[in-house]
């Protein structure tokens, strides 16, 4: 059996990594999603996987080594930066670790606590997964990990994309918008200036209507921004939304304007329902996005000049359009990607 360990409460993109995983490999192997009682748990019933969900009230060491003497696990298999020294102290070396990088946050380049007790806790794992070379590249003390290191991206399946759009939803007032930001509310998926950007589009007449999905930290700042630009009904705040796809499949554009992004995932997702990106130039996004299925932009001028050029000639709309579903074609792994994996769970048990 393999335990998952994640901190968040909420979905997004490592939580779907954990889910893919699960659902990929169910056949081969029993799971148990670890996760601190949240959102999560409408999202895991919605899809099925609720029953395999172990709830805490908070992510620790001593929940950690509860979890283990409960579930003996052959394997734990702990998510980004946190989980990954929790589980490292709390287990010691007696429960084989995987441990795994989604994100590349600006502290991993420094010297700080956070760097170093992750180097320290890796004494204690077996295999890390890191979803981009940005994430290896960047962390400060990748040349003194041991164990070994592997490059795995991100499960991805197109048609799994496409299966979870609503198809009896059409496009509407509730749902349709001419950009769309999806995402955690954070500092690193940066909000604020997707709502410049929507400000700017709508203040010049390129769009009517822009949409933020997600929830976190900047919901209060972006809804005291929308008021003091008299935005309301047209820079419109969704809130967490259990299935974001209803609203990607009825965008024009999805707009990824992250300070950071380990790997990127929301881009493919958007692509897989043909809608083109406007991205930032870092991350996993690097290597994602390209003239054919977006733009990649370095400043509020570059995103506001993109999306114009694309919303206002539909044949280069068309064109990025299609761009974008072969895009995401190439990234449809899910097989393979489970089939690594599992071989992976084999090797360190």
């Amino acid at each position: 059996m393999i335990l998952h360990v994640i901190k968040s409460f909420i979905y997004s993109g490592a939580e779907n990594v954990v889910c893919q995983i699960i659902n990929g490999l169910s056949d081969k192997e029993e799971f148990i999603y670890m996760a601190p009682h949240g959102p999560i748990e409408d999202k895991l019933k919605s899809i099925g996987l609720y029953d395999r969900y172990f709830g805490i009230e908070k992510l620790d060491v001593a929940s950690i080594q509860e979890a283990a003497k409960k579930f003996q696990p052959s394997v734990v298999h702990a998510h980004d930066f946190t989980s990954s020294v929790l589980c490292g102290i709390a287990l010691k070396g007696s429960v084989p670790i995987v441990s795994h990088l989604h994100n590349n946050p600006p502290w991993i380049k420094k010297m700080n606590i956070k760097s170093l007790s992750y180097l320290y806790a890796s004494r204690y794992f077996n295999h890390i997964l890191m979803v981009s070379d940005a994430v290896r590249d960047e962390y400060r003390y990748s040349s003194k990990i041991k164990c070994p290191m592997t490059i795995v991206g991100n499960p991805f399946s197109v048609d799994g994309i496409r299966a979870q759009v609503d198809e009896t939803i059409a496009a509407s007032d509730e749902t349709a918008s001419d950009i769309l930001f999806a995402g955690r509310l954070v500092e690193q998926k940066d909000p604020m200036l997707f709502a410049e950007i929507a400000k700017k589009l709508i203040e010049n007449g390129t769009i009517k209507i822009a949409r933020v999905i997600g929830d976190g930290e900047y919901y209060e700042p972006l809804a005291n921004f929308v008021a003091e630009n008299k935005l309301e009904g047209k820079l419109i705040l969704e809130g967490f939304k259990k299935n974001s796809y209803d609203y990607m499949t009825h965008t024009k554009l999805q707009v990824m304007p992250s300070k950071w992004e380990g790997f990127g995932l929301v881009a493919l997702e958007a692509m897989a329902l043909g809608r083109p990106v406007l991205g930032t130039q870092n991350g996993g996004l690097i290597n994602i996005l390209d003239e054919s299925c977006g733009y990649i932009c370095s400043s509020l001028d570059d995103y506001v000049a993109a999306a114009a050029e694309i919303l206002a000639d539909p044949a280069l709309y068309e064109k990025k359009s299609e761009g974008a579903k072969a895009r995401a074609l190439e990234y449809n792994n899910i097989n393979e990607y489970c089939d690594k994996l599992y071989k992976i769970y084999e090797e360190v048990r």
